[in-house]
């Protein structure tokens, strides 16, 4: 099938793998599932098993949601692939994909009910068949199948997945038994049956469905398979052979045989819903979407460096509906994580496609645009903004800004814009624009002339725009000043104008990064602002409020309101900076750069701390010492009212938790106290306390010589952060945490002479007893080494996670079975490691080794020892070795050839039986490494989830100094964008989100990692984190 008879326009590969084909539904199947469903693909253990033996031209996987089944069988490999399609844009395909149903009848898939559709590359040829077979189970009989379970155990949702998964697995036992011949019927009296089946209307429907016959409502008969060959299957038949070709080739076994894998993949997703400790190994499919990209050559094209090699885009889509940025990528056929450069490709490739009237300004060019345009803007990349430019300048102008234009002049969208005269524009702008009273109403209209006059191709209408909007301009610089900037404040656009940065005033990069992660929590940042209310602080220093038990001074309170005055202040200068930033940038946008630009200033905006907060914050930390961080007496902290300035030079580098600890207790201790007498005293009673306190419960176990279990009573322990120690090795966050509330067992009991008394084995636990809306983390880098009697700082990796869960802290045994699960596959990890490590330990060659006196592995001596050998003993079958040998007093070739030899076998083996060795136990780490993503990665949704927020990173290979700066995440509510920002001292600019959540450090920034992390609970991230104005 041509180019011509595909459908256009055509798609990148990556799209096609990870966005067509999951999306391509059979149209009676898409009736029943939800909408925005989309396909991943997986098949059972066996299957998958099966599938890896066969040639790479072919592919199959059935959807783990709706159990439709797909098949590629690649035709054609492409006449021309090594020269166009090894580029960074790899292939493009055009594809013919029919939801329509039909009877198939041809030599590869028989005839049996399917989709068929069809892809080729037009760069190469590449060329494919797919089909895809609706389900014999099909979602709605699964779904009524399911409601039946829950229903009858409303009461207990858990067993009515127990009885669902039964229910299930059953059938799949009475398919794989007709499979093999069993025509035993199946009694609806019996107490099995019944107590597995139930045998009500959607059990029976589905058992009817898979070819059982029910005989006079008393049982059930399977499939007659067993007789399609006839008296041929008897055993003693010498045609045996042939007549089961015959059975499994037949519609109703294969039919039976996709049933079978429908029913393993549904038990498999059903106990996705059940305790770890209650699932089947057996049933756990496995992911086969990898695989359809190999065979569709969809893994050679360009991505994005923060993408992952995984693939992407599978899964039910959020409220059936794609995002903005989802769209636009749909609208060009590209990746989610395609590179800039080659969603630029796209778009041009889909312009030189363009077989419609107008390919440079009709409607799907237009349309195209509006993609390019949400896609630059989302990932405000300056590559596709200069793309944007180029076409702006060829006179394209995005569908969206035009309607809103029309709806400012005309009061409603116009279809037909280009068709309204020119005169009849400037008249309806002359009219709103006497209409408007405000300079920014006036500039919004002018705006939007000047989008109708690129729309309209009008040379003469463009001219009048810019015109207008340089009057406009001009003459607000004359009435407010030679700013100009007043006007903009109300339309400052905090995605396209970045944050503002903290000067530098003296070894305060530390001080600076709390100060930027203290403005972006949100309920902070309302309250410091609400300073000078009357109620939110005791400004009135009313004497009440308690710390640690101790009544604070007048004096104590005027420091604390002196410390949030100046928060106040500060947070203003951070604010009107970034308004001002922006207008100004916007007066001067001629020198800005394009507006898609993330940061149009052409230098940093910084404000510089106040030095009287910056001295209250290190006068404090300096006189405090190591600072306590956890319980309540970490929110104290006594100081003088003016406290001294610290010499310059006497200044080193601060830890972030203590300066933090010392700014939430300056907070607290600003707070009015409560009217209750009861009350008054202690800061957990406060909103900031309650913000960013969790407590921990701890308990000792006893056990017994016999076996008995005492616990004592939990003790409660608050805690402001959450002290992780990190180990030597790369690690990650899930790894930290879960060593964190391991228990511990300690060896107690009877004193030297005392050995009558038993010894008792003592097991200290920990749990959550409840966490707090922003969970402070500090990681416990810096150690104390007792041969050198100094500090020294741990700068292994951390591999940090945007999303944790602590719900399996919240029982003292690990929420169950969830938390020893991870536990378990962690120490099979690292006991699988030390494994691989023993097989790699260096040995030192000889120096006067030709090969030379580097290290090599266990093995790699062995194999080169056992080589060597090999060849002495071919050395002594040569006529001069025998004699130069037989010439040696007590030698003889014979001897020394036999040595040799037997050396070389035993080496030989050895080698071998290492190198499988190693082979067998880097597959069973890969596979456990996998299951323990898979845990890390199943984030319930509860109070207990957690959402990066910022990250404190030390660089430096000494605690005692270097340099912080701060990640922050920043989410625009409206436009549903998420971005992370480095807040470096005077310097804000955007990350890319790879730099953060690293597989290992970045090469020669080994020194620079996380030192303190925040997180913001899921739930809550919309009214807890905001980098706003």
């Amino acid at each position: 099938m041509s180019i011509a008879e595909l459908q256009e326009p055509g798609v990148l590969a990556g799209f096609l793998v990870k966005s067509q084909l999951p999306e391509w539904v059979p149209a009676d199947i898409q009736k029943q599932l939800p909408a925005g469903h989309r396909h991943t693909w997986v098949l059972p253990q066996m299957a998958h098993n099966q599938l890896s033996n066969t040639v790479a031209s072919k592919w199959r996987g059935i959807c783990r949601d709706c159990l439709c089944q797909l098949n590629i069988v690649v035709e054609a490999e492409g006449t021309n692939s090594q020269n166009a399609c090894i580029d960074d844009t790899g292939h493009h395909f055009h594809s013919k994909l029919s939801t329509t149903v039909e009877t198939s009848n041809d030599q590869e898939s028989g005839p049996e009910a399917m989709c068929h559709g069809r892809v080729r590359c037009c760069k190469c040829g590449l060329a494919a068949r797919v089909w895809q077979q609706p389900p014999v189970i099909e979602p709605a009989m699964a779904a009524a199948l399911a409601r039946a379970r829950m229903c009858a155990q409303s009461h207990h949702p858990t067993q009515g997945t127990r009885d669902l998964m039964s229910t299930v697995t059953t059938l799949y036992k009475l398919v794989k038994n007709a499979c093999s011949g069993n025509s035993r019927p199946i009694k609806v009296d019996s107490e099995a049956p019944r107590r597995l089946l139930k045998f009500d209307p959607p059990c029976n429907h589905i058992l009817e469905i898979l070819g059982f016959e029910l005989v006079k409502e008393l049982e059930f008969h399977p499939p007659g398979i067993v007789h399609i060959a006839g008296k041929a299957l008897d055993p003693g038949n010498a045609d045996k052979d042939a007549s089961v070709a015959q059975v499994k080739t037949s519609l109703m076994f294969r039919r039976l045989e996709h049933v079978r894998e429908e029913l393993s993949v549904w038990a498999g997703q059903i106990q996705r819903q059940l305790p770890r400790d209650e699932r089947q190994g057996a049933y756990v499919p496995k992911r086969v979407s990898e695989g359809l990209g190999d065979a569709l050559g969809a893994h050679s094209y360009k991505r994005r460096p923060e993408s992952s090699s995984l693939l992407m885009g599978t899964g039910t889509l959020q409220s059936g509906k794609r995002t903005a940025i989802e769209d636009a990528l749909h609208s060009l056929g590209a990746p989610e994580d395609a590179a800039d450069s080659l969603v630029g490709w796209a778009y041009m490739r889909l312009m030189e496609e363009d077989q419609s009237g107008d390919p440079l300004f009709g409607p799907r060019a237009r349309r195209r645009f509006d993609s390019l345009v949400t896609i630059s803007a989302a990932r405000s990349s300056k590559e596709l903004g200069i793309l944007v430019e180029n076409e702006r300048e060829r006179g394209m102008v995005a569908t969206g800004a035009i309607q809103s234009a029309c709806t400012a002049l005309f009061g409603e969208p116009q279809s037909d814009i280009e068709t309204v005269d020119g005169d009849t524009v400037r008249e309806v702008f002359l009219a709103r624009l006497g209409e408007a009273t405000a300079y920014k109403s006036k500039m919004e209209l002018a705006e939007h002339l000047a989008v109708i006059a690129d729309a309209k191709q009008d040379q003469s209408l463009k001219s009048y725009a810019s015109n207008v909007l340089s009057d406009l301009e001009a003459s607000a610089e004359i009435q407010q000043g030679s700013s100009g900037v007043s006007a903009w404040k109300g339309k400052v656009d905090t995605w396209e104008q970045l944050p503002v940065g903290l000067k530098n005033i003296g070894n305060t990069c530390y001080l600076n990064s709390i100060l930027q992660c203290l403005f972006s929590i949100l309920p902070i940042r309302q309250a410091v602002m609400c300073y000078g209310d009357g109620t939110t602080w005791n400004e009135k220093l009313v004497v009440g409020r308690q710390d640690s038990g101790r009544l604070l001074t007048k004096e104590e309170l005027a420091v604390a309101l002196r410390f949030v005055a100046l928060l106040k202040k500060l947070f203003e200068s951070l604010i009107s900076q970034r308004v001002e930033g922006w207008a100004s940038s916007r007066v001067r946008k001629s020198a800005g750069g394009h507006p898609l630009a993330t940061n149009v200033n052409l230098t940093p905006l910084a404000v510089a701390p106040d030095q009287e907060l910056a001295d209250m914050l290190l006068h404090r930390v300096n006189s405090s010492g190591a600072a306590n961080t956890s319980g309540d007496s970490s929110l104290a902290g006594g100081s003088s009212t003016q406290p001294a300035r610290p010499q310059q030079q006497q200044q080193q580098q601060q830890d972030v938790d203590e300066c933090m600890v010392q700014c939430i207790g300056l907070l607290v201790h600003a707070l009015p106290p409560s009217d209750k007498e009861t009350e008054l005293s202690e800061p957990d009673q406060t909103w900031i306390y309650k913000l960013l306190t969790g407590h921990l419960e701890l308990a000792t176990e006893k056990l017994g010589s016999g076996g008995t279990k005492e616990v004592e009573k939990p003790l409660v322990d608050a805690f402001i952060n959450l002290n992780l120690n990190i180990p030597t090795e790369s690690a990650d966050i899930n790894d930290c945490i879960d060593s964190f509330f391991a228990p511990s067992a300690i060896t107690g009991g009877s004193e030297a002479m005392d050995t009558d008394t038993p010894k008792q084995e003592l097991v200290r636990r920990s749990r959550i007893r409840d966490a707090p809306p922003v969970l402070c983390i500090q990681v416990q880098r810096v150690q104390f080494d007792m041969a050198t009697m100094r500090p020294f700082k741990i700068n292994s990796h951390l591999r940090l996670r945007e999303q944790i869960s602590l719900t399996p802290f919240k029982h003292f045994d690990g929420a169950a079975a969830a938390h020893a699960r991870r536990y378990e596959i962690q120490q099979r990890i690292a006991a699988i490691s030390n494994k691989l490590a023993a097989l790699h330990v260096p040995i030192q060659t000889p120096a006067n080794d030709n090969v030379g006196g580097a290290p090599v592995s266990v093995v790699s001596a062995m194999e080169r020892v056992q080589a060597f050998m090999s060849g002495v003993s071919r050395w002594t079958d040569l006529d001069d070795a025998k004699a130069l040998l037989d010439d040696l007093p007590g030698q003889s070739a014979s001897s020394i050839a036999s040595c040799a030899e037997d050396i070389s076998k035993q080496l030989s083996q050895v080698s071998t039986t290492l190198r499988d060795a190693r082979l067998q136990w880097e597959q069973e780490l890969k596979e456990t490494r996998t299951q323990l993503e898979d845990i890390y990665n199943d984030v319930p949704v509860d109070d207990m989830a957690y959402t990066l927020h910022a990250v404190f990173i030390h660089s430096g290979a000494t605690p005692e100094f270097g340099h912080y700066w701060v990640y922050i995440r920043d989410f625009d509510k409206e436009k549903n964008l998420t971005r992370w920002l480095k807040f470096n001292d005077s310097n804000v600019s955007v990350v890319d989100p790879a730099d953060i959540f690293r597989d290992a450090p970045k090469p020669g920034e080994e020194s620079a990692n996380p030192y303190y992390l925040v997180y913001v609970r899921t739930s809550e991230m919309d009214t807890m984190a905001d980098l706003g104005v």
